[in-house]
Order: structure tokens, then sequence, then C-alpha cells
């Protein structure tokens, strides 16, 4: 198959709901405890150095990957991911060829390669990898599609935090890969943040590291997509700092450490502004995707059905809860008739960025947002369109006030968070007593 063939075949396997041919698709035990991937990559035999608070780097990753809040076992980070289960990693590269990995949780960077220089390092970029296997452990193939995602939305938290960031998902991925020690099959490049305009070095990182489970299993589908989509041809935009939330006297690090996916919404209605401005901050920047918005509780605004909504989210009663919905959507077809088959990546990558940007506005106006998986046929059918949806962000009133997350090295302890999940779960025994078109 060529990559547009690829990518047709993977997308429509992994669509939730519908008839599609899953043959190919690795039969598994999700969620299994005893083979759970670690939340954190580590080398015990590589030097590590903490960042100080003041250091810009540092600033940059914190408030882009570093663990803000810790409930239990469960590490809550500055950027949204699905499942919570944060399989993008990171690691700086300076023009001297050195190359390190940083830690979410120490705040702190492992060296991985160094060469003798005359000690004046300059930081020139940040390589965005992935881990398939620490989403696919709960999500199966489709989560290949959410490594796009959550770096897109790690890329809207850099773009937030600083003018002089460009982001390319343009690039040589054997290359890169090399380049921060990575195999390409069970951790592969996602995207290039370049701090200064100059080019990654050549240099190659040899590093062992433990495995991330007792038995990390390989998806051959999800191998598939990520070769077969390495091509592209025409316009594929770097991206830049657009729009962005409404401070209102705020330092982004402060609204970063306030968002937080939002577990219930109380129905209640928002002004215009509270569905305009936000969107209009989400969909800068973001040339391959249309938005197409459910909305519930908007002044002004003709109300959808909440329980079609809630239904079009995979039945989570968080969509129709809402004061609106917004489905981030791609017509894969112009995608890649105009990109090729990297163009794909681009979409949902795309897709985490602009529902990142949607939360961080949200937030700024004292509303809360989470982001949401879908029924894939039902949406296009429901909205009349050939966009493929890539992604869902539900805004809405929060019904509880959550905390904000803490400093590098001391996250905000949630000991509520418990209870909260109690409510979340009695929400959604409720909601499956509710059908579409109630």
């Amino acid at each position: 198959m060529n990559g547009a063939e690829v990518v047709r075949a993977y997308h429509s396997a992994t669509i939730h709901g519908g008839d599609h041919d899953r043959s190919r698709l690795v039969r598994f035990r999700p969620l299994d405890p005893t083979n759970r991937p670690a939340p954190f990559k580590v080398y015990p035999d590589y030097p590590f150095t903490p960042l100080d608070d003041d250091d810009p780097l540092g600033r940059l990753l914190f408030y882009s990957l570093g663990v803000t809040r810790v409930s239990g076992s469960s590490y809550f980070r500055a950027a949204m991911s699905a499942g919570n289960l944060h399989p993008v990693e990171a690691y700086a590269v300076a023009d001297d060829d050195f190359v390190a990995h940083y830690h979410p949780l120490q705040h702190g960077l492992t060296t991985l390669h160094e060469e003798d220089g005359d000690g004046h390092r300059a930081w020139i970029a940040v390589v965005l990898t992935g881990i398939p296997w620490r989403t696919a452990w709960k999500y199966g193939e489709r989560g290949w599609r959410h490594l796009w995602w959550d770096s897109g939305a790690v890329v809207a938290n850099m773009l937030a935090l600083s003018d002089d960031v460009s982001v390319s998902l343009d690039f040589d991925d054997d290359a890169v890969n090399r380049l921060v020690g990575v195999d390409g099959t069970s951790e592969f490049a996602l995207a290039v943040v370049h701090l200064v305009d100059e080019e990654l070095p050549g240099a190659e990182t040899h590093v062992t590291t433990p495995a991330l489970s007792r038995n990390p299993i390989e998806f051959p589908l999800v191998t598939e997509i990520q070769n077969g989509t390495r091509q592209h041809h025409g316009h594929l935009r770097a991206y830049r700092g657009g729009k962005r939330p409404q401070l209102r006297g705020q330092a982004i690090e402060d609204l970063i450490l306030r968002r937080g996916s939002t577990r219930l919404f109380r129905h209640e209605t928002v002004p215009e502004a509270s569905l305009k401005d936000p969107v209009d901050v989400a969909t800068d920047g973001a040339p391959l995707l249309e938005h197409l918005i459910a909305v519930h509780a908007v002044e002004g605004w003709p109300a959808a059905p909440r329980a079609v909504t809630q239904h079009l989210c995979y039945d989570q009663p968080l969509g129709g809860d809402s004061a609106y919905t917004v489905f981030h959507s791609a017509d894969l077809e112009k995608v890649l008739a105009d990109v090729g088959p990297r163009g794909y990546r681009a979409a949902l990558f795309e897709a985490g960025m602009a529902a990142e940007r949607l939360e961080l506005a949200a937030f700024s106006l004292g509303l809360g947002a989470t982001g949401l998986t879908f029924y894939d046929d039902e949406v296009k059918e429901v909205f009349d369109t050939d966009a493929a949806c890539m992604l869902v962000t539900a805004v809405g009133v929060p019904d509880y006030r959550s905390r904000p997350g803490g400093a590098p090295r001391k996250p905000t302890q949630l000991h509520g968070f418990d209870a909260l999940m109690g409510r979340l779960q009695m929400r959604m025994l409720a909601g499956r007593n509710t059908t579409p078109g109630q």
C-alpha cells in the first residue's frame, strides 16, 4: 500500500463504532495492571542534573510537560493527555551536540550524549517523542492518534510561553531518532521545537534504559502507520505563537497551573463571548482543521440536544453537560491530496494543539474544559460533513473548584480526587439512562 492507502486503512480500523475491518488489530488485555508501563522514562546509568528554578529552558519544559498535581500513584502534568497516560517525552539539544532527556517529576536533565566543547553551550531545540505502548496499553492501535494529540497539547503551552519558539513536523525521522537515541518503533520523534534558527546537529546517541513494563506489546499497525506517514508534498508549515488567552493580569504560568481536565459540568448558560473568544484562540494557526460546534447553553445561540452530543462523545456525559462542545475535524482526502500522508500526523497534531488552546482560553474566563473521544462515523453523520473528527473538546461551567498545580518538584496533592471521580462515575451511570433524542 502507498502512504495514502495506509492512512485510510489505519483510520478506518481504529474508528469507534460502525462496520469497519478490524481484523489486523492486536488482541490483548487492555489496562492489565501487571503490565502497566512506567509513567516516567529513566536512565539509571547516566548523570542527572536538576534544573534551576530560573532556568529559561526549565520554564519551557516544566509548564509544558512537568508534573503539577499528584493523587496517589496518578501524576497530572501541565498539558492535557488522553487517559492521563502522557506518552510524550522531551529531549533538549544544544549546539555542541549535547543531548539530554527531561524528567517531568524530578525536573531535571539526564545527559545522554556529550562531546568535548568550549563550555559555551546554547540550547537550540527540544525534540518531542512518543512512546506508543504507554497509551496503547489502554487504547490499543487507536493510541497512535493520541501521540499526536498529546504532542500538540504540549506545543500549545510552549507557544503560549514563548514568542521565539517555532515547531516543525517536517524533519528526517531517522536522523532525529538517531540524535536522541530512540529506535523509531517503540519510541519515535513527533515534533522538533526550535528555540533558535539553527539546524539540528547530526550526532548519534546510543543509550540503554530499562523496559517500561514487564512485557511491552508491539502493534504492527502502529509501526505501519508511523512509517506510512513519513512522506509529504506541498507545504507543511511551521507552527508559531498566535492568538493567546486573555490573561487579565495573571501570568501565563499561573493560567497553565490552573488548567486541568474538568470532570463535571453544571448546566449553566454562558455569555456569547465565552464561546467566541476561546474558539478564536483555538482555531488560530491550525490550517488543516475545521471546527464543528454543538451549542447547548450559550446566550443568543439555539440549543442542540444534549443527549445527542453526549452520545457522539462516546456516551460520555461531559460531552452533553457542557455549554458547548467542539469537534476538531479535518477533510482527510483533501489533506492527503494537498499535503500527503504526513498531513495525517499534522491534522491530529493540530487537533491536540487547538484543544489545549481552547482549554487555556476557557480557564482564563473562569470556565472549565476537557478533551473527549468520539464515535467517528456518527459525528460525520450528525454534522453532515465529509470531515473526519480528530478530537473533541467540551467547555462549560465546572461543578467544583479545582486546586492549582504546584511548582517544579512540588506538585499539589489532590486529596479529594477519589471523591470527585466517584461523582463522575455516578454521573456516567445516570447518563446511561439518557438516550439520543430526549
